[in-house]
């Protein structure tokens, strides 16, 4: 049983919408706070099970050379957005617990460390989805 897919998703949606109530909360100041905080929170928490879940289903993979090498970048991809969604979510945490809210200059350092991780877990689904629609990874066939 393949557990990717079922997980892949949670921290593509969550790191976006993280990134959308970060700015949100900035502009609005308590309407909602700590709601980016938690966002933030549960994507890396998936973030986690879906690169786990990823490396476990890929071992069981029968792959010819290209499909191989789009399997290299999507997994250096997802482990780059990981490692950035660490650091994102220990800046977030060092804030959330030293300062209680955001100065204009942290904001903006978060935001940067955000669009970092943007470029990453897009990437990262670019890969995956030529993974399954150009070479039928994980599409099971009649």
């Amino acid at each position: 049983m393949n557990l990717h897919p079922m997980f892949v998703h949670f921290p593509i949606g969550l790191f976006t919408i993280a990134f959308i109530f970060e700015i949100i909360e900035f502009t609005l100041k308590d309407k909602f706070r700590n709601s980016a905080f938690f966002l933030l929170c549960f994507s890396f928490l998936f973030s986690i099970v879906a690169v786990q879940t990823g490396n476990i289903d890929a071992q069981n993979l029968n792959l010819s050379n290209e499909a191989e090498r789009i399997l290299i970048l999507h997994r250096d991809s997802a482990n780059l957005f990981l490692i950035t969604s660490a650091v994102i979510f220990m800046f977030k945490l060092y804030i959330f617990l030293k300062f209680k809210s955001s100065s204009p200059r942290l904001l903006f350092i978060l935001l940067g460390l955000y669009l970092i991780g943007l470029l990453f877990v897009f990437r990262t689904a670019y890969f995956g989805m030529k993974l399954v629609f150009e070479h039928g990874v994980g599409v099971k066939l009649n």
